[in-house]
Parts: structure tokens; sequence; C-alpha cells
């Protein structure tokens, strides 16, 4: 198999033309559904919106396909007025519940589990258990219960686990602020002793460099002003892409692609490969709906790198997209980043010598443009005296051009020569000069 990218993962990839990394680059047929689940910091109100909307737009910054899910829509009091980023509108699904404990919670997780089927549920749940006085060793079993119960239906889902914000004490009280850093402490236990063969549930410190007073991280000692929210956004971006979003250790090395004399080439390079069946190379005139356009045979399972070329004949004037399929001998694909490559036809007739001054050691490129498809014509070589030195026979391409390499040994140093492309009815004349 020869992951490009993978669900949940992302590469680095080094192209030397313009990459274009979108949705469609992604093999993800669905997106991957998030539930923010927990209590007011988790829901927000009309003028604190939580951490749920700056995360959503980095995600999207991001590039990954992903939806966020829950049976929530509002905020407390009502919906804010989310403003469209990057083309998208904030759905505002969330599990977030004003002023729930764990417990009542619990009793409803098994059922959102069941009807949303998250693959990621971003938990930070406890801080009204503090408040109400509870204990803390019950709050941590109604935690493990909570976490149990979205694996019963869900046993794929990765539970991203929130050491709680802190509260100002001189607003809660000394007592409570204190509870929820002693429920951290049993919160990093939860963590640290789960099973190696269980679900993986991930520890986010949501709780250092979180300043709990009022006007620094909270507007009141507990809910999370602006700042706040940021930081708990970019802490909670932070964790999907260092634990779910990772490096693959199978790499697409580069993809590129350059124009040539029919068409456009496109390069591609694999640092290694395991059952790599073939390539399916498609492209696209928008960026979104592709066709194939021909195969390219892999090399199997092998440690080596491996490169690819492939001839586009048929690519279109313009901006042409592409990107690579890739197939395992059990059907298993993977679809590479899109490639843009832009292939600039001209439109009027033209000849170009170059470079138009050389040594009589280094060959000079003859290049016809905007020729008829397939037309035939002359090229020669002649000294200012009218003497043929070289002629030769040339046909453009079927896309009217012309290119080669024009050997200079046979031309005399200090001499200028005129080169011309005879046609039917036209002649085109560049000046050429050997230098001594």
């Amino acid at each position: 198999m020869l992951p490009f990218l993978n669900h949940y993962r992302k590469h680095a990839y080094t192209l030397l033309l313009l990459l274009l990394i979108g949705l469609d680059a992604y093999p993800q047929a669905q997106p991957v559904k998030i539930m923010p689940l927990g209590n007011s910091i988790t829901q927000g109100d009309m003028d604190f919106v939580s951490y749920r909307y700056p995360l959503w737009k980095k995600l999207i910054d991001s590039g990954v396909n992903f939806e966020f899910v829950g049976s929530q829509t509002e905020n407390y009091g009502g919906t804010p007025d989310f403003e469209d980023y990057e083309g998208q509108s904030f759905s505002n699904r969330h599990e977030g519940h004003w002023g729930w404990t764990t417990d009542q919670i619990l009793i409803n997780i098994a059922q959102w589990a069941d009807t949303y089927k998250p693959d990621i549920v971003l938990m930070h749940l406890g801080t009204n258990d503090m408040f109400s006085d509870q204990d803390i060793d019950g709050t941590v079993e109604e935690i493990e219960a909570v976490i149990n119960a979205i694996h019963e239906k869900s046993p794929r889902v990765t539970v991203f686990l929130a050491k709680l914000i802190p509260a100002d004490g001189q607003v809660v009280g000394p007592t409570k602020a204190q509870n929820i850093q002693l429920l951290n402490q049993q919160i990093e236990a939860i963590a640290n002793g789960q099973s190696s063969d269980g679900p993986p549930i991930i520890l986010v410190d949501q709780n250092t460099d979180f300043d709990a007073r009022e006007g620094k991280d909270t507007y009141d000692g507990i809910h999370p002003n602006d700042s706040g929210m940021e930081k708990m956004a970019q802490v909670w971006f932070e964790a999907i892409m260092n634990e779910i979003i990772i490096p693959l250790p199978v790499e697409l090395h580069s993809f590129k692609g350059k124009p040539t004399q029919s068409g456009l080439q496109l390069d591609w390079e694999t640092a290694s490969e395991q059952d790599n069946a073939y390539f399916e190379v498609q492209r696209s005139q928008t960026a979104t709906e592709f066709a194939v356009i021909g195969r390219v045979e892999g090399s199997g399972t092998t440690s080596l790198p491996q490169s690819y070329t492939f001839q586009d004949t048929e690519a279109g004037n313009g901006v042409n997209y592409y990107r690579l399929r890739q197939v395992d001998f059990d059907g298993t694909d993977n679809f590479s980043p899109v490639l843009a490559v832009s292939l600039m036809q001209a439109t009027t007739e033209e000849m170009r010598v170059y470079p138009t001054r050389t040594k009589s050691d280094s060959p000079v490129t003859v290049q016809m443009l905007a020729l008829q498809p397939m037309e035939k014509f002359s090229i020669s070589i002649y000294t200012l005296e009218g003497k043929l030195v070289k002629e030769f026979e040339a046909e453009a391409d079927n896309r009217g051009n012309f290119i080669q390499l024009l050997n200079t040994a046979e031309l005399s140093d200090g001499v200028m020569y005129m080169v011309r492309a005879t046609l039917p009815g036209r002649a085109f004349i560049r000046h050429l000069l050997v230098d001594r």
C-alpha cells in the first residue's frame, strides 16, 4: 500500500509547481465527525461563543474534511450571528449543556453516540461537579463511565479528554478552585491508565497557561472570553493535528509537471512502496471533477525510491489539474494532492532561436510556435553571404509546436548566420552569432 494522504493524516510535500491541496485531495469519502462534549464552557453564550467557532476555522484552514456533530444547535440564550468563513457556514452542532454535571451527561451520552457516531469526541467535563461539591472519586467514575458508553456505541472513536481549565478562586472560592486541580490529576490518571489494546484516550491539557482571572482568559472567573476561547481552540487544534493527523512512514516524495513539445509531462517519485499495483492518472479543468487519462504500473513492494513519468499529449490550453489514484493489488486506493500545471499556448506564429549568441561547442534551441498541427517545414542555416551550411526537414506536433536542439559543431567561430524556417507561403528568419 502506498498511502499518500490517509484518513485523519497529512503529509508534507515539496512540489516545484503550484500545488493545490483541497478536500478532494484527501481519500476521505466521509468527513471526520467531531463531537464537542461538555457543559457551559463547551456551549458558550451569545457574547462568547466558546472555543468551537475558532477551532472550526482552524480546521478549515488546515484542509481537514470534517464536521461538528451533536444534538445541540444553539448557544445559551440563542444562536449567535456566526460569520461564514472560506465559503462555509458554521453548523453550531455540539453537545455542550449549560450547568450540567457529568452524571447528567452520562444519562444521555449513549443515545448521542449512537445517533451521531462521532469519530472524535472533545470532552471537557467535571467543572460543575466540583462547583456542586460532588465527590472527586465519584466524578472520576462518572467520567470513565461516559467514556465507556461512548466506546460501546462507537468502538473506534478517539476521546480527547481535557484537563479542565482553572477557575478563579476569588470568584468560586478556593476550595472549588483547588478541587478542579485535584480532579485534573485524576483525569490525567485515566488517560495514563488506559489499556494498550483499547480505544485511544488522548489527554489534552487545557489547564496549563490558562489564566482564569476575570479580564485575562475569562469574563467572569469561570467562562472563557475571546482570549480564553482562542487558547482552548488552539490547544484542541494542536492535539488533533499531533495525535490524529500525523506523518505517514511512506510518502509521495514529489509530484510535479512541466510543459513539453507535445503537451505536459508529469513526474513523481515514491520513497518506498508496499503492494502498489498501479497509478491512475486523472485530469480536470476545474480541480473538482476528474477524468482518467492514463495508467502507470507500480513497483509492487520495494524499499527503494521509484520514479515515474506520464506524457499528457491532450492537455488543454491554460491551467490543467492532475491527481494520482494509487491502487493496491487488493483494490485499496488512495489519492495524491492536486497538482496544477499551466500550459500557455501561443496564438501567433512565431520562431525562436536561443541563445542568439553561442560558441561552436554549445547547442542552440530552435522553436516554432502556433503552426498548423502536424505541419511540415524545413530549417536552413545560411551565412550572411547566402551560402547554405545546413538544412533539415521538420514537422510540428499535434498542437502546432516544434522544438529541437541544433548542433553548432559544424558552424565556424566568429561568423553570423541566418536560421530560416520555410513553410508553405511564408518564412521566418532569425540571426545566430557563433563566437570565437
